[in-house]
């Protein structure tokens, strides 16, 4: 039993080869299935598609009306099922806002000269965006594994951070010698709005510790590097915030035999679990993977 779709390729395959024998065997059937499917086609017509006789077939002119309808409508369907960029639908995309500014705007860039039918929306957050609900196809964050099996979620990066001052700061509080010193400095204070409560400092071979005197206090990772660079106060930054402005001296860094170098806090790339991956989400997905994960992506020194 055929259905439509199978009659009209079916049709347009004898189309082609103008004979049944041709068309039985480019679709691996024998003669007889191609007649008997014709005949039902041509039943459900109500007209004749082909004038047969002993040695050949000859279409008809209704069949070559049919026959332009036929293959344009195969033509459609092929290119629906087509693995490629259509509908002009957007790469949706989430991202710290930092991470957004410095590298993903960037990205995106390089990635629409190559393959300018790609359309990108961009949503800067420094939450953890609901990829299912908020319909984003690729997001990222930096910090802690996500655990919800509603992700797939891979490490590509590792980013150091670096304590840091203005030059006008250290000069009138000091260098402190060890972490607990910061207690009694002027600080900055990040929020991790995922968690409502403060990011704590790292260091190697001292606990981690939350400044307990902040003079700015911030949810953004923005807002927090402004104030350290005005001189608001001694700020834990990662590196490729703070490398230009220490290798030019706006910024010195401080407790280096402290800093971290075991924790580094990880950058992940996540997207939905459940379903089959779009080809222009494949596209900006993989260049993402590929460029982060560089060795020489994020600043790692900054002498």
């Amino acid at each position: 039993m055929f259905n439509r779709l199978d009659y009209l390729k079916i049709f347009c395959t004898t189309m082609k080869h103008k004979t049944f024998k041709d068309a039985a065997i480019e679709l691996n059937v024998s003669p007889q299935v191609i007649t008997r499917c014709i005949k039902e086609l041509e039943a459900e017509l109500g007209e004749i598609l082909f004038i047969r006789s002993t040695r050949s077939i000859k279409v008809s002119t209704f069949g070559l009306q049919f026959y332009e309808k036929a293959k344009t409508t195969l033509k459609l369907i092929d290119e629906m099922f087509t693995p490629h960029i259509n509908d002009n639908l957007p790469v949706r995309i989430t991202a710290p806002a930092v991470i957004c500014r410095l590298f993903v705007m960037p990205l995106i860039e390089k990635i629409s000269a190559s393959n300018p039918e790609i359309h990108f929306d961009v949503r800067p957050s420094d939450t953890i965006s609901d990829v299912v609900e908020s319909q984003i196809d690729i997001g990222i964050r930096v910090g802690s594994q996500l655990t919800s099996n509603r992700f797939i979620a891979r490490s590509v990066a590792k980013i150091r951070h670096v304590i840091v001052a203005t030059p006008a700061l250290i000069a009138k509080y000091g260098i402190p010698k060890t972490p607990n010193d910061l207690h009694n400095l002027p600080t900055t204070l990040l929020m991790d709005k995922n968690k409502n409560q403060p990011w704590p400092w790292f260091f190697t071979d001292h606990p981690s510790l939350i400044p307990a005197n902040p003079a700015f206090t911030t949810d953004s990772g923005e807002s927090e590097f402004s104030a350290v660079l005005a001189g608001l106060g001694f700020g834990q930054l990662a590196i490729f915030m703070a490398a230009a402005h220490i290798r030019n001296g706006d910024l010195i860094p401080v407790l280096q035999s402290y800093e971290e170098k075991s924790g580094e806090l990880d950058l992940f790339l996540y997207r939905p679990q459940s379903g089959p991956v779009p080809h222009r989400t494949r596209i900006v997905y993989d260049a993402f993977v590929k460029h982060f994960s560089s060795p020489d992506f994020f600043f790692t020194q900054y002498q």
